[in-house]
């Protein structure tokens, strides 16, 4: 891998941190810090809801009102979707491929192989998220921002284990080009 060159980020990470700190900062001022997963579980209660009513009234969890109801982080997560796409269609790096990295780290696995292990590894963070009754975002951003001391060990091991993951990955680092 050490042959690779791979393309520049267009942002550098401190302007790209500044811009999401100022969107955090709006965020809390109009309506609450930014959290992503629970509007997925106002999603699920709401077809538990249609499908067994009794079930979803009498459940703990699904019951409460914040559960009923989609708010703004759903227009969050399609902004987020949406502001991803828009901004890899205007750098021109939207392409349906399977990188040369990923290629090479996992031994020529397909491109819809990729996405089945970008599927499951998002499928386990939002169920780790949903147990722990939080999301990364709303603890790592959010946390934070609101100066959480609990934000601390929780960075601090999501860091350490997103390294140890990439090493067992991608054990070689490409080149980035200038």
């Amino acid at each position: 891998m050490e042959n690779i060159v791979i393309k520049k980020s267009p942002l550098p990470w401190w302007a790209a941190g500044i811009m999401l700190g100022l969107v955090q900062v709006l965020a809390i001022g109009l309506v609450k810090p930014l959290g992503v997963s629970t509007q997925f579980v106002v999603a699920d209660a709401r077809i538990i809801n249609q499908i067994a009513p009794e079930y979803s009234q009498n459940h703990p969890l699904i019951s409460k009102e914040k559960y009923q109801k989609f708010g703004y982080g759903w227009w969050l997560d399609v902004g987020l979707i949406t502001g991803a796409f828009l901004a890899a269609v205007l750098v021109r790096r939207w392409k349906l491929k399977k990188t040369t990295i990923w290629w090479q780290a996992n031994r020529g696995r397909s491109v819809g192989g990729r996405f089945i292990a970008s599927f499951i590894g998002g499928f386990f963070i939002l169920l780790g998220a949903r147990f722990a009754h939080g999301c990364t975002s709303g603890q790592f951003v959010s946390g934070w921002a609101q100066l959480s001391l609990s934000a601390v060990p929780f960075t601090i091991t999501m860091f350490g284990f997103g390294m140890l993951t990439a090493y067992f990955v991608y054990p070689k680092t490409p080149k980035i080009e200038k």
